[in-house]
């Protein structure tokens, strides 16, 4: 307890003198990863890595998500588990401009692995304490330790804890040092430089929210750079997706992929195209009658999205969100050996595999929301997907996706007529 005031002081202290450079920065990072887990689970403490990406909400408050991924292998020995662990954080930070001394906790979906006995999810709440070294104005160390806290069942317990430390680098975008304050020019120099024909120097203009000044030299919810009306966006995203069967319990697969964004005043008409690129194929078990079935397996899923944006703030951070339609595809359809219930012949197994290949095509409404950072012509974003659920769909249930990327605009969209001369 004494240890917890000790911090708790620390931070108080130090969230006075935290400069107003990092509020509203979004900070992008890589870590390596070594982690002690719960004895129950009778795993090797393990190497591993993962990524972060976060945003300052202001100088002392932030929200963060991360993923980990490690393959310890299991101390009676057999075939290596996966953990693939994803969270959602809360931060409190403090510290000057070289160091950040911060804490943080949240909710953690830890993906236990494919290969039983370890394949099944846990609900978790984590919490830690770490410190940002800074090298350069952009670039920071990052040092952290975790704890995991499950209370789920698991291997006999009712509940499990797990105990992660990590090292990392950081990069902060937008927002840098404070401006320096341009000195204040004697009247009888301003009238002499006017005089001769020069003009005055003039002093910067303080950002919105900055307080005057030099506004603090960070970013903030100004207007836009540029002109994001009527334009033509070409860009790229990445992240996972949730993926659950009728015969697997639910996993995070990776996805790619690329949109396209036409932009109006305050909405945009957005089509994307993505796939899920499985770790490892997923199994399904396919209905064809009451008398025939059999298992498949899938190694991946194409997804073709369409609908309308909104983005009523018109800011250069900015929310968004919105909905429409989607085509979802199973990729790699294949039957897997023997799987065939109630086969008599060649036709019931045709008949098998063409239901397995109706059900691996569905449509589906989406739903999107996500936060855009705009610089020019370029916007950073990320954003979350619910896909609504369908019967008889290779995939059980509705997806989950959280994804991140790019977006540049290559020109307008409106043709404006302009008269001749």
């Amino acid at each position: 307890m004494r240890a917890v005031t000790v911090v708790g002081a620390l931070l108080a202290g130090g969230a006075s003198t935290l400069s107003a450079q990092h509020a509203h920065q979004v900070e992008l990072g890589g870590f390596g990863t070594y982690t002690r887990y719960d004895k129950a689970f009778q795993l090797d403490n393990q190497f591993g890595g993962g990524g972060r990406v976060g945003f300052f909400l202001s100088n002392a408050l932030g929200l963060e998500l991360d993923g980990t991924l490690t393959y310890p292998n299991p101390t009676a020995g057999g075939t290596h588990a996966q953990m693939r662990w994803a969270s959602a954080s809360l931060v409190l930070n403090s510290g000057g401009d070289r160091n950040i001394l911060y804490l943080l906790g949240g909710y953690s979906r830890m993906d236990n692995g494919v290969n039983a006995p370890y394949n099944f999810v846990l609900n978790a709440a984590h919490a830690g304490i770490g410190d940002r070294i800074f090298i350069t104005d952009r670039f920071a160390l990052r040092l952290e330790a975790r704890g995991y806290y499950s209370p789920d069942s698991a291997f006999g317990k009712t509940s499990s804890t797990h105990i992660l430390g990590s090292v990392g680098l950081s990069y902060f975008f937008f927002g840098g040092p404070p401006a320096e304050k341009a000195p204040e020019i004697p009247k009888a120099r301003r009238d002499s430089i006017v005089a001769a024909g020069g003009k005055v120097p003039e002093r910067p203009r303080p950002r919105p929210g900055g307080g005057g000044g030099g506004g603090g030299g960070r970013a903030s919810y100004e207007q836009r750079t540029g002109d994001w009306t009527h334009k033509w966006f070409w860009g790229g995203q990445g992240g996972i997706m949730s993926v659950k069967t009728n015969l697997e319990s639910i996993s995070f697969q990776p996805t790619v992929g690329g949109h396209w964004l036409i932009t109006g005043t305050e909405a945009a008409m957005y089509v994307s195209y993505d796939q899920a690129v499985f770790i490892s194929p997923q199994q399904w078990f396919v209905l064809a009658s009451p008398n025939l079935g059999g298992t498949f397996k899938f190694d991946g899923v194409r997804r073709v999205m369409a609908g309308m944006l909104a983005f009523p703030v018109r800011q250069r951070i900015e929310p968004f969100g919105g909905g429409g339609f989607a085509i979802m595809q199973a990729r790699g359809i294949e039957a897997t050996t023997g799987s065939c219930l109630g086969c008599a012949s060649s036709s019931d197994s045709s008949v098998v595999l063409a239901a397995a290949n109706n059900q691996g095509t569905r449509a589906f409404v989406w739903i999107m929301g996500g936060i855009d950072i705009n610089q020019g012509r370029l916007a950073l974003f990320g954003h979350y997907i619910l896909t609504s659920s369908s019967g008889n769909f290779a995939i059980q249930g509705s997806t989950n996706t959280i994804q991140g990327g790019i977006r540049y605009s290559l020109g307008s969209a409106k043709e404006v007529l302009t008269e001749g001369h």
